[in-house]
């Protein structure tokens, strides 16, 4: 699933390490992994029927990192097809690697497979956003490429009520 470009260091851990397409019943650990991330209020039914639509989405997936029959980290990305001009941007909705496996390579392994089916859905790009109090993943973002900035745009957020 990983392309050729990855350096040594990721393919000796995709060795002992499985990217997959998350699944239903992956819910239980992605459950805790998202209360990991600041969201303990989430079901295993809830996040059960939240990755049965990931995959169904066209333009959407979640994959699981797999370390021995346990899954240790997440991330879901989506497409966004522009209007101002031709291709989309990809989006990192979420990431998160169990505590203990962080600063091993499994968040750079799920990126890597997110930024590989962004390329597929023919995204030029790739955004994700994260708290300010997120110091940490910041640091990881940049040191894969990604820059802040915030100083060219803003971002938004309104709750929506029926």
């Amino acid at each position: 699933m990983i392309g050729d470009h990855i350096d040594w260091n990721l393919r000796a851990l995709m060795a002992i390490m499985e990217i997959r397409h998350a699944s239903a019943t992956d819910a239980p650990a992605v459950t805790t992994l998202l209360a990991e991330l600041g969201y303990p209020d989430n079901t295993e039914t809830d996040v059960r029927g939240r990755l049965e639509r990931w995959a169904r989405h066209p333009e959407g997936a979640a994959f699981v990192a797999e370390s021995d029959g346990t899954v240790v980290g997440i991330i879901a990305v989506v497409a966004i097809p522009l209007l101002e001009r031709e291709g989309a941007v990809g989006r990192i909705v979420a990431l998160v690697v169990d505590e203990t496996r962080r600063g091993t390579g499994v968040g750079r392994a799920l990126i890597t497979a997110a930024e590989e089916q962004a390329l597929r859905w023919g995204c030029g790009a790739m955004e994700v956003s994260s708290s300010r109090r997120r110091t940490g993943a910041h640091a990881f973002y940049r040191a894969r490429g990604y820059e802040d900035r915030c100083e060219r745009s803003a971002k938004f957020f309104r709750e929506l009520t029926t």
